[in-house]
């Protein structure tokens, strides 16, 4: 969050730029805008992959493959919500190894997933 909001901040200004104009290079509304800045929310993947995408950022824990790729639009590659290998999954694949109450309205569970070939 850090890494992000001093770049934004640097690139603010440099290019002179308000928060309104900021927020509108990169996409997104001003709450999102704010709250990058001040530290208070991580950006998703896509925006940072945006950052990267338009100004050339890189940051330390983000590798995003291939340096000159564009990231691909909702349009051209819809998000993949089910993932196959799950659809094959049937109840009688999942065994339930551990149950642990950690809160009086929170259970922690461990499972084991058997996915078949």
């Amino acid at each position: 969050m850090g890494e992000f909001s001093d770049k934004l901040c640097d690139k603010m200004r440099e290019e002179h730029w308000d928060a309104k104009r900021a927020a509108h290079e990169l996409g997104i509304c001003l709450a999102s805008f704010y709250n990058y800045r001040n530290k208070n929310a991580l950006p998703s993947y896509e925006i940072l992959k945006r950052s990267h995408d338009l100004w050339g950022w890189n940051f330390q824990y983000v590798d995003f493959g291939e340096r000159y790729a564009k990231a691909p639009s909702e349009s051209e590659q819809p998000r993949q919500y089910v993932l196959p290998f799950i659809q094959n999954v049937h109840k009688n694949d999942v065994q339930i190894v551990r149950a642990k109450a950690v809160k009086p309205d929170a259970l922690e569970l461990t499972v084991q997933i058997r996915f078949g070939s």
